[in-house]
């Protein structure tokens, strides 16, 4: 059996895990071995629609709760659920592009009962947006760099995850203060 299979599998589930860093790690291998790059393209454009629509049905579900449907027929959700259908590629494309703005704006999607074929197009269109954008930004980056890209990849995600966790830090012990 060919074990490209399992590489392919991963970069599917990479989405499910972490979608920024799944894409960026789906583009850097297209760069270090072009072999693989319309291949991984698809995989990792499939992955990630794949791991954005059933965000939608999270939200869906919520109206099997009382309490959920309570809040959604307070006046000011209603209205914000009509602005988020009347602007969904807006909404959906801004989310997409906006750290942490993802899944809660997919869970609305759902919550707030958008069209689902509607909210499938729109994602997959945002999707390829992306990936195109990263895939050509790490491309871009593999011609300038010309082999020494995972080096440089590595070096921005040590820099990435320190600068994260300080951040983190920095919250948590804000939060831990005693008040005055």
């Amino acid at each position: 059996m060919d074990p490209s299979w399992y590489l392919y599998a991963g970069i599917f589930i990479g989405p499910f895990v972490q979608e920024d860093t799944a894409v960026i790690a789906a583009a850097t291998l297209s760069v270090s071995d072009p072999q693989h790059f319309p291949s991984v393209f698809l995989v990792i454009l499939f992955g990630l629609f794949v791991s954005d629509i059933w965000k939608y049905w999270i939200g869906y579900s919520a109206h099997a709760s009382a309490r959920a449907r309570r809040w959604a027929d307070k006046e000011r959700v209603m209205a914000l659920s009509e602005r988020v259908e009347r602007h969904a590629l807006t909404t959906l494309l801004a989310a997409r592009f906006l750290p942490m703005a993802r899944i809660p704006t997919y869970i609305a999607c759902g919550y707030f009962k958008m069209n689902y074929a509607k909210f499938c197009v729109i994602i997959f269109i945002t999707a390829l947006l992306y990936t195109v954008i990263i895939f050509g930004i790490i491309h871009l980056l593999g011609d300038v760099l010309r082999g020494r890209i995972e080096i440089m990849l590595g070096f921005i995600a040590v820099i990435m995850i320190a600068l994260l966790t300080i951040i983190f830090s920095l919250k948590r012990k804000r939060a831990n203060q005693p008040m005055d």
